[in-house]
């Protein structure tokens, strides 16, 4: 999976609470402001309503009661036209009805301009006669001083300041989470980073988290499991191999012993035939024994002429071509300089690399390129027999894997249609020098 596409936990978890802080933030705001408005609005309608009902209590003793007198708030009776032209020029009275309120407007300089500017709010109250009395709340701009007209305005900013901060502590806290969380993920990571058969067995520490530390200790269990089984791996290959060296030894000692007698003609190709099996398999056995060992186990080391060892192993493995028609084609470079390598885990690699080239080509060409650290094997079969080259290497070419990854060797396979191209290239350095380790990786020298 493409790491730039994988979704982080606390990411996500970061979106959800921002977003979710945004829609209230938005929604405290609309509230707020809502409410302040008709909180105003609210006040001076109880009072004209208050005002009403008295009236109408002192109406039902004397029905000649004057009406009240405000400078802010005034009454009419029986007739709305009663009222003064700039009341019914501004103030909607259609839209009235009875028991209900209206509000109205007067900004001659724009909204946002207190000069001149007039609220008007009407009420419509029916006296028990069924005679009409209109109230009239005046607010007048001009009635406030510049202070009171600027604290009202700042009313409205100051939900914008409580907003902001809300957001702003919402950014903080997540930020804060974030960061006390991404210190102990990648305290955790470091961690299972670090786990080796050395200390498989420490106690995890104390991530702070409940779940990290779960996390911790279901880490720790299946490493000791994967431990425990590449343990018993190990001790199987090496049992195996050193059960296998015994008759291995066994039976080159006696292909030896025949060869000294000597052996009829018609039996030699069946003679060299299994010796070499026999060489094979000593081989194969060397290298599993030394892949079961510990990683600090030094190969043995001896100055190789890499384009020597090739052409020995290709006349090792020439029966391999009897009775095809493939073209083998050698390009090594001229030089008889020998480098330091080691010699058994080299020789398997190349052994194993020419023997997939020649078994699997029936009909066709074998290119073997050899440069300063680079060997370059490549098959093209043009032959009809069928087979699968991505399961057809089996054994060998998993040892080989094994081989190159153990000693950082770079081996790159390529899997076309007509046939296999492998390319191997040895971290070496050319000193000459019997003996030397510059081809191990640094683990692994002594």
């Amino acid at each position: 999976m493409n790491k730039s596409k994988q979704r982080s936990m606390r990411h996500e978890l970061s979106r959800y609470i921002l977003s979710l802080s945004a829609g209230t933030a938005i929604a405290i705001f609309v509230t707020l402001n809502t409410y302040f408005e008709r909180g105003l609005d609210s006040a001076a309608q109880s009072t004209m309503l208050m005002e009403a009902r008295s009236f109408e209590i002192e109406y039902l003793k004397d029905k000649n009661t004057p009406l009240p007198s405000s400078y802010n708030m005034l009454f009419f009776i029986d007739n709305w036209d009663k009222a003064p032209a700039f009341y019914r020029q501004t103030i909607p009275i259609n839209e009235l009805e009875v028991g209900q309120f209206t509000d109205a407007e007067y900004t001659p300089n724009g909204e946002e301009e207190w000069k001149d500017s007039r609220y008007l709010i009407t009420y419509w109250h029916k006296l028990p006669d069924q005679r009409d009395l209109f109230l009239v709340t005046d607010f007048k701009a001009n009635l406030l001083t510049e202070e009171e007209q600027h604290a009202f305005d700042n009313m409205f900013v100051r939900i914008f300041y409580f907003i902001g901060s809300f957001l702003a502590l919402m950014l903080f806290a997540v930020w804060f989470y974030n960061r006390r969380i991404n210190k102990h993920t990648q305290h955790l990571s470091l961690w299972a980073e670090s786990i080796t058969l050395d200390n498989i067995q420490n106690a995890p520490p104390n991530f702070r988290y409940k779940e990290l530390n779960d996390i911790a200790q279901q880490l720790q269990l299946s490493y000791e499991k994967n431990a425990d089984l590449l343990d018993r791996e190990h001790q199987f290959l090496r049992h195996a191999s050193h059960e296998l060296r015994t008759p291995i030894a066994i039976t080159k000692a006696n292909l030896e012993l025949l060869n000294k007698v000597g052996i009829p003609t018609s039996l030699a190709p069946s003679f060299e035939r299994i010796s070499r099996a026999n060489n094979n398999m000593q081989q194969l056995t060397e290298t599993l024994l030394w892949l079961s060992r510990d990683t600090a186990v030094t190969p043995n080391i001896k100055a190789i002429d890499l384009s020597a060892l090739c052409e020995e192993t290709l006349e090792e493995l020439a029966y391999l071509l009897e009775g095809k028609e493939v073209q083998l084609v050698r390009d090594f470079a001229l030089t008889q300089e020998q480098i330091p390598l080691p010699e058994t885990p080299l020789k398997i690699v190349l052994s194993n690399l020419i023997r997939n080239a020649f078994q699997y080509t029936y009909e066709g060409k074998i290119s073997i390129s050899l440069s300063d650290k680079t060997l370059i094997i490549e098959n093209i079969d043009h032959g009809t027999q069928a087979y699968d080259t991505d399961n057809s290497f089996g054994l060998g070419l998993m040892l080989v894997k094994k081989i190159c990854e153990r000693l950082q060797w770079e081996l790159t396979l390529h899997f076309g249609e007509l046939g296999v191209k492998a390319t191997l290239t040895l971290p070496i350095t050319k000193t000459g020098k019997s003996g030397d380790t510059a081809s191990l990786p640094e683990n692994q020298r002594p």
